[in-house]
Order: C-alpha cells, then sequence, then structure tokens
C-alpha cells in the first residue's frame, strides 16, 4: 500500500528492538541480525540524554537494560557510554549503547525503520541526520499520542508518522460496542494528513471492524507485539497490515505468504 512516497510491505513483519531474541535489545548487533535474516523492517527505541542525544535505549530507567542507573533523561551521554546493554536474559553484556545516528549510518539503506520515540518527539539533530542520509521515505517515526503526532505532522510534514493511542483512547476502545465509531471520529482530521501512515496498537483493541474502521479512513492498521504464530497469521488474515515480532524469524517461517 502506498501512502505519499512510503510503501508498505504486502504482510510486512517489524523486528521489536532488532533481532533481540538472539542480541542485545536496540543494538547494532540486533540490527544486523534482522538484516541478515531477510527483516525488511525493525524498530528500535529512541530515547533522549540529558544532552539532547538520540539513543536507541527503551528507557526511562537505565537500571532495566544497561549497567547503570537513574533515568536516560538525567544522564549525559559520555556517562551513559560507560555503561553496557543488558542481554535477553538479564545478564550485562559487552555491549555498548548505540547512538541512533549511527545505526542509521550504518544499516539505514539497509532496512526500513520504526523509531519508537519514547519522549514523544523527535530531537531536531535527528531529524536533520534523517534528511542528510536521505532516509525519509524509509523511515516512520511512532509512540506518538495523537497530541504528539499533530505536533510532529505540524514541525516535520515530510516524516512519515504512526498514531498511538493515548490511555484514554485505550478506554474507548476495550468497550467493543462504541470501539468503531469512536475510531472513526476520533482519528478523521489526522487521517487527512497525507504524513500520517496508520495506527499502531497492541493487538488486543484490535478487531475486523475496528479494522475496517481504520482501513475506510484510507489509514492502515499496525499492531504490536506478537508473538503467537496462529494469532500471528489470524490477525494479518483479518486485514492487519503490520505486525512487530519479537521473534521475527521464527513468524515469517511459520507464515504462510
Amino acid at each position: 500500500i502506498a501512502m505519499g512516497d512510503w510503501v508498505t510491505n504486502e504482510h510486512q513483519i517489524i523486528a521489536h528492538k532488532g533481532n533481540s531474541s538472539g542480541c542485545p535489545e536496540n543494538s547494532s548487533a540486533a540490527i544486523k541480525s534482522a538484516i541478515e535474516n531477510q527483516c525488511t523492517m525493525v524498530e528500535i527505541d529512541v530515547s533522549v540524554t540529558s544532552d539532547g542525544y538520540s539513543v536507541a535505549l527503551h528507557g526511562p530507567s537505565l537500571g532495566t537494560s544497561t549497567s547503570g542507573s537513574g533515568k536516560v533523561n538525567q544522564t549525559s551521554l559520555e556517562e551513559l557510554l560507560n555503561y553496557f546493554v543488558r542481554g535477553q536474559d538479564g545478564e550485562i553484556t559487552d555491549t555498548k549503547v548505540s547512538l541512533v545516528e549511527e545505526l542509521l549510518q550504518n544499516y539505514g539503506t539497509k532496512t526500513k525503520w520504526n523509531l519508537d520515540l519514547k519522549e514523544g518527539r523527535i530531537e531536531d539533530d535527528l531529524t536533520q541526520v534523517i534528511y542528510n542520509l536521505d532516509l525519509q521515505n524509509r523511515i516512520v517515526l511512532s509512540g506518538l499520542k495523537p497530541s504528539d503526532a499533530r505536533r510532529t505532522v505540524v514541525s516535520n510534514s515530510d516524516l512519515n508518522v504512526l498514531v498511538n493511542l493515548s490511555k484514554v483512547d485505550q478506554l474507548f476502545v476495550a468497550l467493543k460496542f462504541i470501539a468503531p465509531l469512536y475510531m472513526r471520529y476520533r482519528f478523521r482530521s489526522l487521517s487527512r494528513e497525507s504524513s500520517v501512515i496508520a495506527i499502531n496498537m497492541h493487538y488486543r483493541y484490535v478487531s475486523k471492524q475496528i479494522i475496517r474502521e481504520i482501513h475506510n479512513l484510507g489509514l492502515e492498521v499496525w499492531v504490536y507485539t506478537v508473538d503467537d504464530a496462529d494469532l500471528f497469521s489470524a490477525l494479518f488474515a483479518n486485514g492487519v497490515d503490520s505486525i512487530t515480532t519479537n521473534l521475527p524469524v521464527e513468524m515469517k517461517d511459520s507464515f504462510h505468504f
């Protein structure tokens, strides 16, 4: 499906935090592994240090994913680079935290990217990196509630945007009998923005009716995070356009296109 210059692959599978089942999440190794395993798109978390650097880290706490402590946004880049990333087992690895700029420089043209903006905004420096590397049509920005998405569209109209549900949206969408109507009116104005590609939501909020309403708005339905093969196939069969998974290789092998 084409939206502006963005093209979503049919049955698009996104490697969550890179191929994070076999490598430290958000690491250069996880991105490289995803690419080597023919993943056409990767998702990485983007947090911001106290001095404004965009780093590939979930946050907000450093202790859950690194050998450090405190919060990412209260830590300078210099300090952050002293820490090591934790593996899937929680053990400290010999991998350092990556700058998003470095990942895009090294692998930018080798895959597509979903940048999950943990601060609900993109830093000007990172925007400039995307333009300098000419990656606008390989990147979507996510982690943006509707209000964040509106601000992002105004300030960066040629960057592709996914809209995540706010907590209030989730409450209404959980009410199955009003959810389709709610989606139709809630996202109608945002759907008119050419840079808005999709509604990005947890798979548990998706139904055939909601998928139909979102498609009727001219938007796509992207869901996360699905690691069960039967659910994976059922979601695609129901019309979901893109699925994020921690097990991209296994899901790709189990799903018969």
